[in-house]
C-alpha cells in the first residue's frame, strides 16, 4: 500500500503539522478565508486496492466535492511492513468555481498511510484530521473481511452515511450485523438511478392494476460485469411489487450476462400466457 500513497498527488508533512500544512497550502491564495467545507468523508482502502484503482477512487472524491465540498481523509494501509509502527501524512487542495459568481468551492484531502501496528494509534489521528462539528461519511472501499472492518469502531458508529459498493464488496456484506444499518449506502444502487427514474417514469403512466394483473414473472438480464447493479435493480421492482399491493408475488429474477444476439440489457415481464419485453404493449396494456 506504501505505493499508492507515493503515487496519490499531496505534499507529505509531519503527522503532527496537518493543520500547519494547510495553513500554509491557502495562506497565499486568495480562497483562504472563502472555504465553505460542508461534511468529512473517509474513504478506507482495502487490500485489493490497486494503483489505478486508488487513483480512480481519489478522482470520484474530487468529483464529489465539487458538488460537496468536504474534508477528505484517505486512509492507506500497509499490510506488508511487519511489526514496525508507522504514520505517514500528505496533504491536498483544490479549489474550483460553484454555480454562482462568486461561488468558490474547496476539497482538502488528508492521505494517511499507516502500517497495522500502528492501527491502534489511527482512530485518534483521523478524529484529529476531521472538522468534527460537520456530518461524517464513511466509505469502505475493496475490504476483504466485512468482519475486519470491526476495528474501525469510531467510524461505523459516529458516520451518518457508511459506503460500500456491493460490485467489489464481500458477499457477507450483506449479513455483516452493521452498527448502524440505517446509515448503509450500497454504491451500486446508486449508480442504477438514471435506469430506475426512467423505468419510474415510463410504469407511472399506468395504473398499478395494468401492470400487476395477471404477472406471473419478472425477469431482468444484465452486460457482463453489472451483475451487482442487476440485483440493485430487482431488488427495487420487488418493493415497487409489495407496494401496489399483490397478495402474491411474481417469480422475480436476474440472469445474466446476455447472451448472445441480444441487444444488451433488458427487462421482461411474463403474465399468464405471454412473454413481453418492457415497453411492449400487447392489446394496449404495459408490456
Amino acid at each position: 500500500m506504501s505505493e499508492i500513497f507515493t503515487s496519490l498527488p499531496g505534499l507529505e508533512v509531519p503527522v503532527g503539522g496537518i493543520g500547519q500544512g494547510f495553513d500554509r497550502l491557502w495562506a497565499s491564495t486568495e480562497v483562504q478565508d472563502l472555504k465553505a467545507i460542508q461534511l468529512n468523508l473517509v474513504v478506507q482502502f482495502g487490500r485489493f486496492v490497486t494503483v489505478d484503482d486508488a487513483r480512480a477512487q481519489f478522482d470520484t472524491a474530487i468529483r464529489f466535492a465539487r458538488r460537496y465540498p468536504c474534508r477528505v481523509v484517505l486512509l492507506c494501509p500497509d499490510h506488508q511492513a511487519g511489526d514496525r509502527p508507522e504514520i505517514r501524512a500528505k496533504i491536498y487542495g483544490e479549489c474550483f468555481l460553484g454555480k454562482a459568481k462568486g461561488d468558490t468551492r474547496c476539497v482538502e484531502f488528508v492521505l494517511l498511510h499507516y502500517t497495522l501496528a500502528s492501527r491502534p494509534y489511527l482512530e485518534n489521528q483521523v478524529v484529529l484530521c476531521l472538522s468534527t462539528d460537520l456530518p461524517l461519511y464513511y466509505w469502505a472501499h475493496r475490504f476483504s473481511a466485512a468482519a475486519r472492518l470491526a476495528d474501525y469502531h469510531y467510524l461505523l458508529t459516529r458516520s451518518q452515511r457508511i459506503l460500500f459498493d456491493s460490485a467489489v464488496a464481500p458477499p457477507e456484506a450483506f449479513i455483516y450485523p452493521w452498527p448502524k444499518p440505517a446509515a448503509l449506502r450500497d454504491l451500486a444502487y446508486t449508480r442504477t438511478l438514471q435506469l430506475r427514474q426512467n423505468l419510474g417514469q415510463f410504469l407511472s403512466r399506468y395504473e398499478p392494476a395494468l401492470i400487476t394483473d395477471g404477472l406471473e414473472a419478472v425477469r431482468l438480464w444484465h452486460s457482463e460485469g453489472l451483475a451487482a447493479e442487476g440485483a440493485c435493480l430487482l431488488s427495487w421492482v420487488r418493493k415497487g411489487l409489495v407496494r401496489s399491493g399483490l397478495d402474491v408475488m411474481p417469480e422475480i429474477s436476474c440472469v445474466g450476462p446476455a447472451r448472445p444476439g441480444q441487444s444488451g440489457p433488458g427487462f421482461r415481464l411474463r403474465r399468464r400466457g405471454e412473454v413481453v419485453p418492457l415497453g411492449g404493449r400487447p392489446g394496449g396494456r404495459p408490456g
